[in-house]
């Protein structure tokens, strides 16, 4: 399967000349199976924009969330094929204790003009926890994290490895790093959120992040085959996002960090 990336930053959509070379849109990945176009789409920050303008065609689409926070949803208002009838929508909402109807919320006056009700392809909305789940095809299983409210990790699994999307954790709750080190050993490839540098985290404790150095810690200590460091502070220049990959790669070799529009196959 190809994994595509479409928007790597976290919390805000923040644009600056100098972080254009990684991106500046919100978490969302794309996943297309190997024998079919088959899709999942994982998160739907402002990156899903991007995706919905690919996918003419598509009929089948389904979006599985991690969280709530607005950087992981706040593209799905625009998200085109919302707006194309005929198209079978499916939201996978993680249960975090929260309402299925929060997800319509987000279409409603006065914080968008068109509301859920309105829409050509009204998406469907399933509650889902962690576990074992076929979405789509696709073999995933999940993994709570340590954030703010709730968070979840998958691991997608494909012919020749599985790939683990662990963005939005913050290590130092022993049980729950333990687990997600089980949950992602041997992972061919990697996606952490390395949001913060070592430094920045002294003054961030409890936000829900990591830093770049812990994930490659992370990724040499259960086994994974690559790394790519995902959630970038909003605003971080490219030229600071280099010097941080270089050094992760000290610590683990095969390390990278996730460009808008970068693939990879698993």
């Amino acid at each position: 399967m190809r994994v595509r990336f479409w928007g790597v930053r976290g919390s805000v959509p923040y644009a600056t000349p100098g972080s254009i070379e990684h991106g500046c849109n919100t978490p969302c990945l794309e996943i297309v199976g190997e024998r079919e176009e088959r899709r999942l789409i994982l998160d739907a920050g402002s990156g899903i924009v991007g995706v919905g303008e690919t996918l003419t065609g598509v009929t089948d689409i389904p979006i599985l969330l991690t969280h709530y926070h607005w950087d992981h949803i706040q593209g799905l208002p625009f998200f085109a094929p919302l707006y194309r009838a005929g198209t079978a929508i499916t939201v996978w909402a993680p249960a975090l204790g929260r309402k299925l109807a929060d997800i319509q919320a987000i279409f409603e006056a006065p914080f968008f003009p068109v509301p859920y009700e309105r829409l050509p392809s009204k998406p469907a909305i399933r509650l889902r926890a962690d576990g074992h789940a076929d979405i789509n095809g696709f073999d995933v299983r999940g993994q709570p994290l340590n954030h703010p409210g709730g968070a979840f990790a998958y691991r997608i699994k494909g012919t020749t490895g599985d790939v683990v999307y662990a963005t939005d954790h913050e290590f130092g709750n022993a049980d729950i790093d333990l687990a997600l080190a089980h949950f992602a050993v041997g992972a061919r490839a990697l996606v952490l959120d390395s949001h913060f540098t070592p430094e920045e985290l002294r003054t961030h404790k409890g936000w829900g992040h990591s830093d770049w150095s812990q994930c490659a810690q992370f990724a040499a200590d259960c086994g994974a085959k690559s790394l790519w460091l995902f959630h970038h502070k909003p605003g971080r220049p490219d030229s600071e996002v280099r010097e941080i990959e270089a050094a992760a790669r000290k610590i683990f070799s095969e390390t990278r960090a996730a460009k808008e529009g970068e693939e990879f196959s698993v």
